[in-house]
């Protein structure tokens, strides 16, 4: 008996061994097989998109379990790749349950007239391209929630004064299209430096369509430092905001503004550092923007069609004593005033807002005394009032005339 119970125990142990050394097998085959796809889904990163991506600042999105997808055609590309834009590229990894686990998506398109047109109607402000753009072209970066994580995306609209060739209608512009995958949990938190890579990607792209259609214009450079300009004092631009001329609240203030002129769009911003509500309901928070020519019919629809033009509504009721109930709404309360002008870029308009300090307490609402809304009106105009006179601000840089107040826009929760 002991002699079975020996060979029997001899025997497990050379089942065991067996089965440890198979497990070992195929956790050395997994590990290799992940790094092999991983390392063919970098070579195909590499090449996509006419070899445009940015390939280091995607790389940790690029997986080892599964091949990439990738669909790529244009004009400029092999006769088999064929479609009607200069490039259309989209790469994916990973099969979510709704959607890729990350998307790359990049495309080069000529605009024909009635393009062009809804473009120049609807384009979104300049200003938050971070890179300085030469004449003849103009862009924005945004982003936006995915299932999971967030995109961040960079359009890009570049003139042509050779035309583009190949086209069957004449085209003297084009828009670049990008979107890219970020870690950021949501699209509020997507960080400068995503938006600074898809403005790049962007910026790549144009220069790749300028030099393969010899389109008539040089490269536009890369090497620009970010704007807006943040910092503890205003920018030149944007020096006129001081908050003890205007008498706004006696806190610390941070700035963000233009570090250059720009004929087309102007935007200044500043605001207290602290945290809280000080007393007195002072002003916190101060905007300006200005918009041209092109720009101008644009923003104005833009803020029309969200119900922030003036006259989208009458004036907040007043309780009988003449005070105003302003209700929590999860955003800070603003008012803003707007005006028109004629500018060197032509027909021209200017919003300037305020953002007051307001307590809500227990039940969710401040109760505005009617002395403090109309120091409120007080405070915007004299915002603007000093804007439209700064000699280096922008409605002067840009020598604006004939202006006329259009109204105020109070945007807060009733």
């Amino acid at each position: 008996m002991r002699g079975i119970r020996g060979r029997r125990w001899l025997l497990y142990a050379m089942v065991g061994g067996t089965l440890a050394a198979v497990v070992a097998g195929v956790a050395v085959w997994y590990s290799t097989g992940r790094a092999q796809q991983r390392a063919a889904n970098l070579d195909q990163l590499g090449g996509a998109c006419a070899g445009l991506l940015p390939r280091e600042q995607l790389r940790g999105f690029v997986p080892g379990n599964s091949a990439g997808v990738l669909e790529e055609y244009g004009t400029m590309l092999d006769p088999d790749q064929e479609s009607r834009a200069l490039l259309d590229c989209t790469l994916s990894w990973g099969a979510g349950r709704w959607e890729p686990e990350a998307l790359v998506q990049v495309r080069a398109e000529a605009l024909i007239a009635t393009q062009v047109a809804a473009a120049d109607a609807g384009y979104r402000y300049v200003g938050d391209f971070p890179m300085p753009l030469p004449v003849g072209a103009r862009g924005s970066t945004g982003a936006e929630d995915r299932v999971s994580g967030s995109a961040v995306s960079a359009s890009l609209q570049v003139e042509c004064p050779r035309g583009l060739r190949g086209r069957s209608r004449p085209s003297e512009r084009f828009q670049i299209s990008v979107e890219l995958p970020s870690k950021a949990d949501s699209e509020h938190e997507v960080p400068a430096a995503d938006h600074l890579v898809a403005a790049g990607t962007a910026v790549n792209v144009a220069n790749w369509v300028i030099g393969r259609q010899k389109c008539g214009r040089e490269a536009i450079r890369t090497n620009a430092s970010p704007r807006p300009v943040e910092g503890p004092t205003p920018t030149d631009l944007c020096a006129w905001m001081d908050p003890d001329e205007l008498g706004l609240a006696e806190e610390e203030w941070e700035f963000s503004g233009d570090g250059r002129y720009d004929q087309r769009v102007g935007s200044c911003a500043g605001r207290i550092t602290g945290y809280g509500a000080p007393p007195g309901m002072p002003v916190v928070g101060v905007t300006a923007e200005s918009w041209s020519g092109e720009f101008a019919g644009g923003a104005y629809e833009r803020h029309a069609y969200a119900g922030t033009a003036p006259g989208s509504h009458a004036p907040s009721p007043t309780t009988p004593a003449g005070s105003v109930v302003i209700k929590d709404s999860g955003f800070p309360p603003t008012l803003a005033l707007w005006a028109r002008s004629v500018c060197d870029g032509g027909p021209s308009y200017h919003r300037v807002a305020i953002t007051p300090a307001l307590s809500f307490g227990d039940k969710k609402e401040a109760v505005v005394e009617v002395h403090v809304r109309k120091r409120f009106s007080t405070d915007a105009r004299a915002a603007l009032d000093r804007y439209l006179a700064a000699a280096d601000g922008w409605p002067q840089r840009s020598h604006c005339r004939d202006t006329k107040i259009l109204g105020e826009v109070e945007q807060w929760l009733r």
